[in-house]
């Protein structure tokens, strides 16, 4: 017996001990097929596929799929846009979350995918809590995606709907909002090329986008200075530029700004495809480059102040032609070579004094939208969009701003009087609710 007792913990401790030797397994995530990014073919299904023996499951909605999801079973038909989020079990252990963004855009042929690292697109990426975007998910087919992220909602870029051709944009205040990207451009000795739709609102030093370390140390980044575009290129610590001279670019208008660095100590700048500038800057190296960010400097500081509607960026420098190739895509999605002015919207009834009650009608373009105020207060696209005749019953101010194409038009102001004995002006401190006694006749009609 004594034996007995004193071999049992021997046998349990060498169990704990070979227990404790085990490996831990996990389940690898599922891989999705097509995965995230742009195609200029149709892509019609999506396969799921992962460690053999496990299951998975899956969801379409964008919510976090778990095992009482859908079941995969086979190819799943997706339409012109897809969220697809998938995890794998097996033996009752889940993996982590796969996601894949998908959108197929035959018009996207123009643009090349080699060398791609970043691709935000306004109308497909950007994951929304209310109008803020808290993640845009990158488009590029990068492995990972790049994607750009922001937890705080007050540092959260706003989607603007529409913003320029019926394509929304994201707004940034020029004070806080940016983004983290998920993925830093390493090897850049073969150039560096940025195509940005931008409206730039305010001026002073404003930096669209860089990649850097501390320092700066090898940083590149695209910025503007009032109506000038800058492009920053440093080798180490050693910086070098190209700027566009005075009014290249027109505050408070969408225009096309690309730049690219040839990987051989020159780069250039256009904006609506017309050269601005090209010159002498220092080669980019290959380096790992930790603070990658959208809508600030490297540092979160001089923060972007405007919309952006789309962004591509490549590590290598396009050629010539892939330039133009891109720039007539954007100049064909967006009609950038006509968004250039907005007539100011005319109404039916100028400024007068009325004798009743009358509907103003107001002119607005095929491809605009009117915003209208009655109150005197200049209309914003967040004002009532013009639909009808606006009726004006007692002495008001209308008011009235047209967008088309992204650009704004001057605001028309008419101001209308009408004889307030007869038709006075709502009490704002009355807010009893409008009340109507029906009563039925007690005498008849005569027949």
């Amino acid at each position: 017996m004594t034996k007995a007792f004193s071999i049992l913990p021997l046998n349990l401790a060498l169990a704990l001990s070979l227990a404790s030797a085990l490996p831990s397994f996990a389940t690898s995530p599922p891989v999705i097929t097509p995965p995230s990014g742009t195609y200029s073919t149709v892509q019609p299904t999506v396969t799921i596929t992962g460690d053999p023996g496990a299951n998975f499951f899956f969801t379409t909605n964008g919510s976090v799929p778990s095992v009482l999801s859908t079941p995969y079973s086979g190819p799943v038909s997706i339409g012109k846009t897809a969220t697809i989020k998938a995890i794998a079990d097996l033996s009752g252990v889940q993996s982590t979350v796969t996601t894949a963004n998908i959108q197929s855009d035959p018009s996207s042929l123009p643009v090349p995918r080699t060398g791609l690292s970043l691709w935000l697109k306004s109308e497909f990426g950007p994951l929304l809590s209310g109008s803020n975007i808290t993640q845009w998910h990158d488009l590029s087919g990068a492995a990972p995606a790049n994607n750009a992220t922001q937890a705080t909602g007050s540092k959260q870029a706003t989607l603007v709907s529409p913003a320029i051709n019926g394509y929304p944009s994201a707004s940034f205040n020029g004070s806080s909002r940016n983004y983290v990207l998920a993925n830093q451009l390493t090897d850049l000795t073969t150039g560096f090329s940025i195509f940005a739709v931008v409206k730039p609102i305010g001026t002073a030093t404003k930096t669209f986008i860089a990649f850097s370390n501390a320092g700066p140390s090898n940083l590149v980044s695209l910025e503007t200075l009032n109506t000038q575009v800058r492009l920053n290129a440093y080798n180490a610590t050693t910086a070098s530029n190209v700027i566009t001279p005075t009014s290249s670019i027109t505050v408070g208008k969408f225009q096309l700004v690309d730049a690219v660095h040839n990987g051989a100590a020159s780069a250039s700048i256009s904006v609506n495809g017309e050269s601005k500038i090209s010159g002498t800057v220092q080669n980019l190296v290959n380096t790992a480059r930790t603070q990658n960010i959208l809508g600030a400097n490297n540092t979160i500081a001089t923060y972007w102040n405007g919309e952006l509607a789309e962004l591509l960026c490549y590590s290598r420098a396009v050629t010539e032609t892939e330039r133009k190739n891109i720039q007539a895509y954007f100049f064909n999605k967006f009609q950038l070579t006509t968004a250039t002015a907005t007539a100011a919207p005319v109404f039916s009834v100028g400024t007068s004094t009325l004798t009743e009650p009358t509907e103003v009608a107001i002119a607005v373009p095929y491809n605009g939208i009117g915003y209208f105020t009655t109150t005197g207060v200049n209309p914003t696209t967040s004002s009532p969009v013009y639909s009808k005749p606006v009726r004006i019953n007692y002495t008001q101010t209308l008011k009235c701003l047209i967008v088309a194409n992204g650009i704004n038009s001057s605001i028309t102001t008419a101001n209308f009087t009408l004889n307030s004995a007869k038709w006075p002006a709502p009490d704002p401190l009355d807010t009893r609710p409008l009340q109507i006694n029906l009563q039925l006749p007690t005498t008849a009609i005569p027949q």
